[in-house]
């Protein structure tokens, strides 16, 4: 009796692997033919352009004025998808002036994903390899957000003839890492990332995802639909997990060498230091988690506790951190945009006159 218990037990246990597996197989071919069907329409609108970087290709989107004196390069934050869509609230008001490539780094975007180690130094020789093959010409202008300027600052540490100025969008600072170092030293990717990888590369991660999550904030219909191509495509890669697993020692190492230059330099800091600045970067980031359907706490609490104290400590973390950075950069022009980490879909025209300002005086 015990055996044929056990053995009807194996074979349900049987078929449940085998429909599990199933279930597997279509939900991967469903898709894989969607990014195919995304692929084409993303094609047909231009955000496609893969360019080899050896042995995988990576995606330089080039947009704007053929004819200008000088490219400005995006680089995006980490585990940005769409930093390429998202950028058209700076781009497109400014294409018949300037040209852009927007560069989608390895795992991010359209580009290839690949299993080499996401040290800074890698990834510059990725983006130089990339621009190369892509034909685009020195000098660069550098338009880095968050991580991205720290690869920026690397950049045009280490090969400043290739760089005619930085624009840094709300970046990472590293003027003082003495004050971060306990939290950026424990940074790492961690089971759920790894598993997020495996589901993204299966298509399962599809079933799970909220468009609204990765597109508010986003100006036009149209872009939300191509930023959620995007997300789709790759909601996580081998490589964001290696350039979290590398985040530390990457701030190191861009810190340690870092001197000042007189490389033309814009910063747009995103920091709220006043009462009022910071009320409304707590409301805005409660309009955009319940429009995104997250949920938040409450906003009329968080409110409530900001005081002088508040404001205090965020002055004193001005001083220490970002102004430290800004000495250490040397030439920098610097602008106060309070708001959201990514200003630039919070306050996008204030963004671009800043960042049109910067750029006429490079002409």
């Amino acid at each position: 009796m015990a055996k044929k218990i056990f053995k009807i037990i194996g074979t349900v246990l049987l078929w449940l692997i085998l429909l599990l597996i199933l279930a597997v197989g279509v939900i991967f071919i469903i898709d894989k033919v969607k990014d195919n069907q995304e692929w084409q329409e993303l094609d047909k609108a231009g955000y496609v352009n893969m360019v080899s970087v050896g042995d995988h290709n990576l995606n330089v989107c080039l947009k704007g004025n053929e004819n200008a004196a000088f490219t400005v390069v995006t680089m995006q934050g980490l585990n940005n998808m769409a930093y390429t869509v998202e950028m058209e609230s700076i781009t497109e008001p400014l294409k018949d002036t300037y040209r852009f490539a927007l560069v989608d780094r390895s795992g991010y975007g359209l580009s290839d994903d690949t299993h080499q180690e996401q040290t800074v130094e890698q990834m510059i020789t990725d983006y130089r390899t990339a621009l190369q093959n892509a034909n685009v010409k020195k000098p660069y202008v550098l338009m880095a957000h968050s991580i991205g300027g720290v690869y920026a600052s690397y950049w045009q540490q280490h090969y400043p003839d290739e760089i005619k100025a930085v624009i840094y969008l709300d970046p990472t600072q590293i003027g003082s890492l003495k004050e971060i170092e306990q939290e950026i030293s424990e940074r790492h990717a961690d089971f759920q990332m790894y598993l997020s990888v495996i589901c993204s590369k299966l298509g399962i991660d599809r079933l799970f995802f909220n468009s609204a999550e990765y597109t508010v904030g986003l100006q036009t219909e149209e872009q939300k639909q191509y930023a959620e191509m995007l997300w789709g495509h790759c909601p996580m890669s081998w490589t964001v997990c290696s350039e979290e697993n590398n985040y530390a020692e990457n701030l190191r190492k861009t810190a340690d060498s870092l001197t000042s230059n007189d490389i033309p330099k814009l910063y747009i800091d995103a920091g709220a230091y006043t009462t009022e600045d910071i009320k409304e970067k707590i409301a805005y980031s409660g309009e955009i988690a319940q429009k995104a359907g997250i949920a938040a706490p409450e906003i009329d609490i968080l409110e409530s506790s900001v005081d002088d104290r508040l404001v205090t400590s965020m002055h004193e973390f001005f001083e220490k951190n970002i102004q430290t950075y800004i000495d250490k950069l040397g030439n920098v022009t610097y602008i106060n945009i309070p708001g959201d980490h990514c200003i630039y879909k919070h306050k996008p025209d204030e963004v671009t006159k800043a960042v049109s300002e910067f750029l006429d005086k490079m002409q």
